[in-house]
């Protein structure tokens, strides 16, 4: 039976190293570290287990590749290995599993989405994965250095980041694309860590446009400047959508390629079994949020269940699509959501609220 962390909220000290703060996180949560560790290298073998002879070799590439783009980032999945008593393979599988060269798992689904009304800019995502990821969610809040302002980031235990937002209300949020191009690039939770030191949205499609990815996944990125949907693989990157500062509407990405170029290498076969009902959805109901809350329920919505864009799919190991949470974020106002399970369907949902205070997050719920 796993554990069930209950959401923890880990505030990492200010003052402390990366290393630190990786050292610490793995040691208070070493068991669920090491559980979720071999749920997922068992997930992926099952995928291709041709791998298993290969997982240092591509394990150690991508985390020196990882050490080049970000190396505070790396000492602290570092740290997170000495903290678990886990090795640095173990740790790299955690934090990308989906990436590993020739491997795409279609339980990492994922609806991401940005609205702009006259008054708002809500931007936020649904996370879809395998069930037995939901008790090991976990959201981490990073103090701000000298090289980035303070950050919310909702991931796993012993992963750096899946999505996030900082004190200068850019967010970034992450689903995956099923594509063919696939080498061995950096860990991709790295890359939105690294993504949320940026300043302004201009930043912050640099850095991804720049980065050696592993494979296929589409970033949204929304400041109060405006919101983008980045497809970006190894070999092309496409933007499928925007928004303009001052512009009234909605952009939306579930998980099959829309990008012109980039449908032409998408793995069709490996393509989330949820993405279209999920995108129709959105289609018909985005139009109709106007704040915060709507925006939440949006995302937690059960309108064609079990396809539903709160999605509680599951045909066969090879096939989920099963929402363990989310968050949205309020760029104008700077409050943030975060929920680890559904709202209607799990007796031990949580959720915390935050508000922007200064250079920092109040925790308010």
């Amino acid at each position: 039976m796993s554990t069930n962390c209950q959401f923890p909220y880990i505030k990492y000290q200010t003052g402390k190293t990366s290393k630190e703060w990786g050292f610490s996180h793995g040691e208070e949560f070493r068991t669920a570290i090491a559980e979720l560790a071999e749920i997922r290298r068992g997930l992926m073998l099952a995928k291709n287990p041709a791998l298993s002879r290969k997982l240092d070799v591509l394990a150690l590439e991508q985390l020196e590749l990882s050490r080049t783009f970000a190396p505070h980032l790396a000492l602290e999945i570092e740290g997170i290995a000495a903290g678990a008593n886990l090795t640095l393979t173990d740790l790299v599988i955690l934090n990308n599993y989906t990436d590993f060269r020739d491997i795409s798992l279609p339980e990492e689904g994922c609806s991401t989405v940005h609205i702009q009304t006259p008054t708002e800019i809500l931007s936020g995502q649904t996370w879809d994965m395998h069930r037995s990821a939901k008790n090991y969610m976990c959201l981490i809040h990073v103090p701000q250095t000298q090289t980035h302002t303070a950050q919310l980031v909702l991931t796993l235990v012993g992963c750096v980041g899946l999505m996030g937002v900082n004190t200068d209300n850019g967010l970034i949020g992450v689903n995956n694309i099923n594509t063919t191009n696939a080498k061995t690039g950096l860990i991709w939770p790295v890359l939105v860590r690294k993504t949320l030191e940026a300043k302004n949205l201009g930043e912050m499609r640099t850095i991804l446009l720049n980065a050696p990815v592993t494979s296929g996944h589409n970033y949204l990125i929304s400041t109060p400047e405006g919101g983008e949907h980045l497809e970006i693989t190894p070999s092309v990157s496409e933007k499928v959508s925007a928004l303009n500062q001052g512009q009234v509407g909605g952009i939306f990405h579930t998980n099959h390629c829309l990008g012109f170029e980039i449908e032409k290498l998408e793995d069709k076969k490996s393509m989330s079994s949820t993405t279209f009902n999920r995108y129709k959805l959105l289609s018909k109901k985005t139009h109709k949020v106007t704040d915060l809350i709507d925006f939440k329920n949006l995302l937690t919505d059960h309108d064609d269940f079990p396809k539903s864009i709160c999605s509680h799919f599951e045909n066969g190991a090879q096939d989920p699509s099963f929402t363990c949470g989310g968050g949205v974020s309020n760029l104008k106002t700077g409050t943030h959501i975060f929920w680890r399970g559904c709202p209607a369907h799990d007796s031990d949902y949580k959720e915390y609220e935050f508000l922007l205070d200064g250079l920092d997050f109040k925790k308010i719920k």
